[in-house]
């Protein structure tokens, strides 16, 4: 006599479950607000500081720039996801 296994994809369809781990955690509306708005807060603050009157060298201002536009996108895309 031969034992037959049953294929796991077919099993998950017979008993209904489903494997959870594409699924991702969702945020509440007022947790989205709050941590984009966080982000866009601090992404505008680091802009600020990347402007003439505030480092004194060049490449402080651009590490100070491109870090504020970091912020800004990472907020945008909190917002979106």
């Amino acid at each position: 006599m031969q034992s037959t296994t049953i294929p796991e994809q077919t099993l998950h369809a017979v008993s209904g479950l489903t494997p959870q781990a594409d699924t991702q955690p969702q945020d509440c509306p007022a947790c989205r607000v709050v941590g984009t708005a966080a982000l866009a807060g601090l992404g505008i603050h680091v802009l600020n500081q990347s402007r003439a009157h505030q480092p004194p060298s060049l490449t402080g201002k651009r590490i100070m720039g491109g870090l504020g536009v970091c912020f800004l996108i990472g907020s945008y895309l909190h917002w979106t996801k």
